[in-house]
């Protein structure tokens, strides 16, 4: 658990200036929210190859690839009961979602951080990408009062936000259901 942990921290914050778009309170209404992993049990990790892109590579700690069990339950899912997936239909797009990933983090209110994402479900595979605060115009910041952190205040600057930067990032892993 400790090494989801961990991956989805690298990739949200690849680099220190670079962050994904964050908030301290879920900002995906739930009368938004939809289910789009059905019945899906495990998942892998898969990551692009940095010298191959058309190479994916299981995501794999000390030779061994990434597995995690994922349960529905309520409104969104649980990847190995530690993370709480959320998913928000982008308006008018099939098959593409908003994601909110929920992490456990003690020294907050609430006891969770959350991290926005893209994802793009096509069959079984889930490609995910992060677009981050330095795509971002910086009139755009300056007008939802956006620091640093880039902590978002509504699902609709987060919808504002993916729609100004999605663009800019691609889809570097994606997770096989199962």
């Amino acid at each position: 658990m400790m090494r989801l942990r961990v991956l989805l921290a690298g990739v949200l914050c690849a680099v220190a200036a670079a962050c994904a778009f964050g908030s301290y309170t879920p900002l995906i209404p739930p009368e938004d929210v939809v289910m789009p992993l059905g019945t899906a049990t495990v998942v892998g990790a898969y990551v692009q190859s940095d010298d191959d892109p058309s190479r994916w590579d299981p995501s794999a700690e000390n030779g061994v690839p990434e597995e995690y069990d994922i349960r529905q339950e309520g409104y969104g899912y649980w990847l190995d009961e530690d993370v709480w997936l959320v998913f928000g239909q982008m308006d008018g797009r099939a098959g593409e979602y908003l994601m909110q990933i929920a992490t456990p983090e003690d020294s907050v209110e609430g006891g969770y951080v959350y991290n926005y994402a893209l994802g793009k479900l096509v069959g079984d595979r889930l490609f995910v990408k992060f677009p981050d605060c330095d795509d971002l115009p910086i009139d755009t910041m300056n007008a939802l009062g956006l620091d640093a952190e880039c902590a978002l205040p509504s699902y609709d600057s987060l919808k504002r936000v993916f729609a100004e930067t999605e663009a800019a990032a691609t889809y570097t892993t994606y997770y096989q259901l199962r």
